[in-house]
């Protein structure tokens, strides 16, 4: 059951956590940048976004997928941008996870950042980007089935879009633990932005 560095690491990020949405045009080549309103190409002047948060998509879940699947209910990234960039550069401040469990009470198992995320968002054409971690470490207990591992975020990717940040069972890394941890794990779970964000360039 890896995980997220989102999540981010959703996420959980997943942190990641973690931003966006709106993308206009798409190079490689072009800065990005998160901006408060889509007036134009560029953000213009006090209308960069310095503060980020996203949370689980109303009615859906965050998914830790391997062996075992763990359910959360509730996630929390935030992330501050920093600064205009091909790709922008984020900082997950906080990459929270509550109501996480393998039944229908979601109370039997923690999952913890211990690593805050870093990640790159670029945009890839009209309202659209990616969003990649470069770090990041979460820690999954579940102590009625043995479970208590850690897993890199490194390798996950969320795709963005109209305000949202999705993440298709995005890979994470297991780094090591004890009992039963899974070498291959995915993280799942759909993200949505607390205030109108636009990645633009």
């Amino acid at each position: 059951m890896r995980l997220i560095k989102t999540f981010g690491l959703a996420a959980l990020a997943a942190v990641a956590a973690m931003a966006f949405l709106g993308a206009t045009s798409a190079s490689a080549e072009t800065s990005t940048q998160m901006c408060k309103t889509h007036t134009g190409l560029t953000c213009g002047a006090g209308n960069a976004v310095t503060s980020h948060h996203m949370v689980l998509a109303s009615g859906t879940v965050g998914k830790l997928l391997s062996s075992t699947t763990v359910l959360c209910l509730n996630i929390l990234i935030e992330a501050t941008p920093l600064g205009l960039g091909s790709p922008q550069s984020l900082h997950t401040t906080s990459f929270t996870f509550t109501g996480c469990g393998t039944g229908s009470a979601h109370d039997n198992c923690a999952v913890t950042t211990t690593e805050q995320p870093l990640a790159n968002l670029l945009k890839t054409g009209l309202d659209e980007g990616v969003l990649a971690f470069t770090n990041g470490q979460q820690r999954t207990v579940c102590a009625n089935l043995g479970i208590d591992c850690v897993y890199d975020g490194a390798e996950m990717e969320f795709s963005v879009g109209g305000q949202h940040l999705t993440a298709s069972e995005t890979p994470t890394t297991e780094l090591g633990g004890k009992f039963f941890c899974p070498n291959e794990g995915f993280v799942d779970g759909l993200f949505e932005t607390l205030t109108n964000t636009y990645v633009l360039g």
